[in-house]
């Protein structure tokens, strides 16, 4: 099969329109091994794939929408050729056609195309033409020295290529949100890599297993997923016997974000980036969030700050998170969720706290890579 994808950030970067685009093969070739793809006027052609990668297709960064196509010759018989060999749906009663001309050269007007199609149609098949409450649109794009035909069109996810923006470390938990925070990155042309603090305490077969699926999934829209994983058992008992427990969460997030920081500057990430949304929880109000961020001054993203959480159960179902994200499994950051956790820190007694902790053991605390390759 024959697919046209249009992008979609990628048409408002004029003339380094050709480098995302050259970004965008790249990630597609990768992430669908037997396609092969080229760009045309307009958007990519791409083939090797089938309906049943349509689905991940709609979700790879970059692409505004995409359609099954035909590519014919712009010659008026050829047309007419191609169109006889589309298989089109019994159930059709209504359609309309839409023509444009990239070509101004080309000898009939877009309205004269659409006229002498329909009418070529409606003859063909008998049905009636409808240019609003259609059943089926054909669209007719007429390029210098081809035409394309396409007539089902998908949406996409939108936004910019991966790998067009540099590269940012996600915190991974094994939550609702952080993988949603990580496909939203991807999405914003960031190339992402994960890092999960494992909680020793409770960790399971089952556990670990739930980090690297989550991992596999996000690794459907982005070639080259990195998972680091940080084994956290001596640190959890740190926290435990030297902060009093209103402030175990926030000072478990901040020897979270300078170990981080120091996987992010040893791999090349400018960013680090979490699944945090303004009020969600204790953790997450603005003054605990400004303490919190205070530990590394590598820049932190937070790209679902605004979103609430229906919103982000929404993107989880449609990118193939949530029913991973809702296995039980304790992350490092439950277990320290206190009756009445702090809620308004303040930095300079939070500092003082962290002062009662072994710095030894945060830096020498072991961050071991793991490459991921899809979920086929």
């Amino acid at each position: 099969m024959q697919v046209l994808i249009h992008g979609d950030e990628i048409n408002l970067k004029g003339g380094n329109q050709p480098l995302f685009y050259r970004t965008l093969i790249k990630n597609l070739k990768l992430l669908f091994p037997h396609c092969n793809a080229r760009r045309i006027s307009g958007g990519l052609w791409i083939s090797g794939v089938g309906e049943d990668d349509f689905g991940a297709l709609s979700k790879v960064p970059g692409i505004a929408n995409f359609s099954p196509a035909f590519l014919a010759p712009n010659v008026w018989e050829s047309i007419l050729q191609t169109l006889d060999t589309i298989k089109f749906s019994q159930t059709i009663k209504s359609f309309r056609v839409t023509a444009s001309r990239s070509y101004k050269s080309y000898p009939l007007s877009s309205a004269e195309l659409d006229k002498k199609i329909g009418a070529y149609l409606q003859k063909k098949y008998g049905w009636k033409v409808d240019l609003t409450n259609f059943d089926l649109e054909i669209k007719i794009d007429i390029h210098k020295d081809e035409a394309v035909i396409r007539y089902q069109n998908y949406a996409g996810s939108g936004g910019l290529p991966t790998g067009t923006a540099g590269r940012v470390l996600v915190l991974l938990s094994g939550g609702i949100d952080s993988p949603v925070a990580a496909y939203q990155m991807m999405k914003r042309g960031a190339e992402v890599s994960l890092i999960h603090f494992q909680n020793q305490t409770s960790a399971t077969d089952g556990s670990a297993q739930k980090i690297f699926d989550l991992s596999k999934v996000l690794a459907r829209y982005q070639p080259n997923v990195r998972l680091f994983l940080v084994p956290f058992a001596d640190l959890q008992r740190a926290i435990i016997m030297n902060i009093p427990s209103p402030y175990r969460m926030i000072l478990t997030r901040r020897l979270m974000f300078k170990i981080a920081a120091r996987a992010a500057r040893a791999h090349g990430c400018l960013a680090l980036a979490t699944g945090d949304s303004l009020g969600q929880v204790a953790s997450q109000t603005l003054e605990n969030l400004t303490v919190i961020y205070e530990a590394t001054p590598l820049l932190k993203l937070a790209p679902l700050i605004g979103a609430n959480k229906m919103e982000i159960v929404d993107l989880a179902k449609k990118i193939g998170t949530l029913e991973i994200s809702t296995r039980p499994y304790d992350d490092c950051c439950s277990m320290f969720v206190a009756k009445h956790p702090a809620t308004g820190a303040n930095l300079a007694e939070v500092l003082n706290l962290e002062g009662n902790l072994d710095f030894g053991i945060i830096d020498a605390a072991p961050i071991l890579p793991y490459d991921i390759q899809k979920n086929i």
